[in-house]
């Protein structure tokens, strides 16, 4: 079968409402540091607790991006072990899509995702499950 066309992931997948959007009140531009990936909007990071710079959040690790911390709100290209400036959603009051969300290899059980959506929920991103 032929593919006419494909549709990338878009802003308006993920994030469905959030609180002063004019302002960046929800966005932060923070510091990825993590193994070479081309990253999709809606990504699930983590955060390092010993440096403050985020990854791709991974359920097994143990440095802190265990823990889901903020959402990737653009596409981008990293390089290994670079300082990259992101622009990611790291608080509330927001709301994202469940199916908007990209999740790392690490995350391989639905308990895993629910904890994830959790993490989100108490920093105050709503995460909805129909839209």
């Amino acid at each position: 079968m032929t593919i006419l066309a494909t549709e990338s992931q878009r802003f308006s997948n993920t994030v469905k409402q959030e609180l002063w959007p004019e302002h960046s009140y929800c966005r932060n531009v923070v510091v990825i540091n993590d193994a070479a990936a081309t990253l999709k909007i809606g990504t699930v990071l983590g955060k390092v607790t010993a440096t403050g710079k985020y990854k791709v959040c991974s359920p097994g690790a143990s440095d802190g991006s265990q823990t889901t911390a903020a959402v990737l709100l653009q596409d981008i290209t990293i390089a290994a072990t670079t300082d990259t400036n992101i622009l990611a959603m790291t608080r509330g009051p927001a709301a994202v899509s469940f199916s908007g969300l990209q999740f790392g290899a690490g995350f391989t059980t639905d308990n895993q995702k629910a904890a994830a959506r959790a993490q989100l929920e108490a920093v105050g991103v709503q995460v909805l499950d129909a839209v």
